[in-house]
């Protein structure tokens, strides 16, 4: 640090001032010798304090030279000399608006503090809430699937009209597939125990039934009817069945392939179970996309035996080279439905 404030100091500044004050005092008291020697005098005043007042005044030139070289030289003089009080003031303002503005600060700190632990406390209470809002509608959930016998849109029942019925003969048929319709519902209640055979009511809106009569009496064609819940219906509630009907194709003839795909046992990673589970899918998806109309709640299209299920994977994984599945229908297959398949392994 001391090399750093030799260096910095402005000696050539300081010489000039200290030679310069040397130079008028001495011609000061040069004057102020001469001046008294020759008794000369000033203002009435005797000689000796002539040359007193001289070198008086000789100081006082030396005072204002040296302070007018450091204004002009030093900007930290000048303000020394001319604003030190107004630097003092501003420096007592600023010390107050310090001091306010820590006060302000430390008033701030203790506002988020608080804030903060309302924050922590709000949180919790949040998470408390929305856990007991999960837990309320699961209860809910699981009350509702209790309760709950018959979902929207489940097939209860479905018949094939043939080309050519007759009004009479289409009545017949939709009598027939009311009474299926409600022996659905009623087989559904008992899995539950929530009814007694014979309390279940089946309720079809007469223009709907009127409409779905008209359009397949008479008709050229082959058709099929189904019998859809209209919503969900609970425990000993009168159900609402609402009918469709379309034209029925002839999709797949008995014996054809349906759906074919190779797998391979061989490989490490196979698993039997799973195989069979994507192909079904697959069987499933494609027999969709080629027109056989799903259960619109389930989106199933029919189903395998669970003897034929487990005697599949059992034989897939008794191989241990390429193999095809195959999905035969054992009867004709329409667009209605349902699909009923047998596995071969080739």
């Amino acid at each position: 640090m001391q090399p750093q404030v030799w260096t910095d100091t402005n000696w050539t500044l300081i010489i000039s001032i200290v030679a310069g004050s040397a130079v008028l005092a001495y011609a000061g008291d040069v004057l102020g010798f001469k001046f008294g020697k020759q008794r000369i005098s000033i203002f009435g005043l005797r000689p000796k304090y002539t040359s007193r007042l001289i070198t008086a005044f000789t100081g006082m030139l030396i005072s204002v030279v040296v302070l007018t070289i450091l204004s002009i030289f030093s900007e930290s003089v000048r303000v020394a000399l001319f604003k030190m009080k107004t630097l003092q003031h501003e420096t007592n303002q600023l010390t107050a608006q310090l001091h306010t503005t820590a006060l302000n600060m430390e008033t701030l700190r203790q506002d988020r503090d608080v804030l903060f632990n309302e924050k922590n406390d709000l949180d919790a209470m949040v998470s408390s809430l929305r856990g007991e809002a999960e837990d309320l509608r699961q209860d809910l959930d699981r009350m509702r699937l209790v309760s709950i016998t018959v979902e929207v849109n489940s097939l209860l029942a479905q018949k094939v009209i043939p080309p050519g019925s007759t009004r009479g003969e289409v009545e017949e048929l939709m009598a027939a597939l009311k009474e299926s319709a409600r022996a659905e519902v009623e087989y559904k209640r008992l899995e539950t125990r929530y009814t007694a055979p014979g309390d279940v009511v089946l309720i079809v809106d007469p223009d709907n039934e009127a409409e779905v009569i008209a359009r397949v009496q008479d008709s050229p064609d082959r058709l099929y009817v189904r019998a859809l819940a209209a919503e969900n219906f609970a425990t000993d509630v009168a159900v609402v069945a609402r009918l469709e009907s379309d034209v029925s194709f002839l999709l797949y003839d008995e014996g054809e392939t349906v759906y074919r795909k190779l797998v391979r046992p061989e490989e490490r990673d196979f698993n039997a179970d799973r195989t069979l589970r994507i192909f079904l899918r697959e069987l499933r998806n494609e027999a969709i996309r080629n027109g056989v109309r799903p259960d619109p709640a389930t989106n199933n299209v029919g189903s395998l035996e669970g003897e034929d299920f487990s005697e599949t994977v059992e034989a897939l994984k008794s191989l241990d080279i390429p193999t095809i599945i195959n999905a035969i229908a054992l009867q004709d297959i329409y667009t209605e439905g349902p699909m009923r398949i047998k596995i071969l392994l080739e």
